[in-house]
């Protein structure tokens, strides 16, 4: 009786364990479960904003070193009578070999042919939407104000017609310069759930507006952006000024790579590598070619501004 019994019971506990026993089976051959990252939202707007530093191409810098060669140059103080004479008065009053009726000149070899720009901030702006893990269309805007500083030696002939040493002056030169790229990006999301690496290349609609290009003589200071659209100066004359825009627009390819650090299901920071293939709307040396520029930033991504999607 006691031998049924025990029998009876150890057919029940096996009858209790066999379909747990034929899941786990089932869970060992079947395929394995997928690991999703759930630390970035994958669709959806981004919206970031970002500032570092900008190297812009010294050709263009050219620009501002006053060669003739350039649309707004020295010729277009020197060429005028009366700006000349102020020359003349402001030369000689700084320097005392130099007399008031000397003859006043520059010459174009002795310009700074190797003008750069200096290391300014960029200002970076954007949105990007994104189609899924990897794939999304960016657009942004950049802005970065540049300025120049180069020098160029005055020549003057004593009244005894002997050439003494040549003075040194100064051109100071301010661009604002405006960057829209439309791009493609490319987020090698699988990697690593914090650190996704990133890609974007596109297109690039950029402009540019001389704002200050003037030389420094003595202790004043002459544009050499006409600000009377073409009329000769007269001094006591009652002249219009006009704000006559010297630069325009330009275009070309960009690109961009960098890290995406996620710090949450929202945020992000972006170290970022940014460079531009391109032709802007001022023209040094009368020519527009296409130059290589780029810039260092660092983006606060904020994700799922819009239309995000609670997982």
């Amino acid at each position: 009786m006691k031998r049924t019994l025990y029998i009876t019971i150890i057919l029940f506990v096996l009858a209790m364990l066999s379909p747990s026993l034929l899941r786990g089976q089932e869970i060992i051959t079947s395929e394995p479960v997928r690991y999703h990252d759930t630390t970035w939202y994958d669709k959806g707007f981004d919206l970031y904003i970002g500032g570092g530093a900008f190297f812009a191409n010294k050709q263009n810098a050219l620009y501002y070193n006053g060669s003739s060669l350039n649309e707004c140059n020295l010729d277009y103080i020197f060429s005028n009578q009366y700006w000349y004479e102020e020359i003349q008065r402001e030369v000689s009053n700084q320097y005392n070999s130099v007399s008031i009726t000397d003859e006043i000149s520059y010459r174009e070899e002795d310009l700074d042919w190797n003008v750069r720009y200096k290391i300014k901030t960029m200002l970076h702006l954007g949105a990007r939407y994104k189609f899924g893990h990897n794939w999304g269309l960016s657009l942004s805007y950049s802005f970065c104000r540049l300025t120049t500083s180069s020098r160029f030696l005055l020549d003057y002939t004593s009244v005894s017609g002997n050439l003494v040493d040549a003075p040194v002056m100064e051109i100071h030169g301010k661009e604002d310069r405006s960057m829209i790229d439309l791009s493609a990006s490319y987020l090698i999301s699988q990697l690593n759930p914090i650190a996704k690496p990133f890609v974007e290349v596109g297109a690039q609609f950029n402009f540019c507006k001389a704002k200050i290009l003037e030389a420094a003589i003595g202790d004043r200071t002459w544009t050499m952006l006409d600000p009377y659209n073409g009329e000769h100066y007269v001094p006591g004359a009652q002249m219009t000024t006009y704000d006559v825009v010297y630069g325009g627009a330009g275009y070309g390819i960009s690109f961009a790579a960098g890290l995406k650090i996620v710090v949450n299901k929202s945020v992000s920071i972006d170290p970022t590598f940014y460079g531009c293939m391109a032709s802007y709307g001022i023209k040094p040396l009368q020519e527009r070619a296409f130059n290589f520029n780029y810039g260092v930033v660092v983006r606060l991504v904020v994700n799922d501004f819009f239309l995000g999607r609670n997982r």
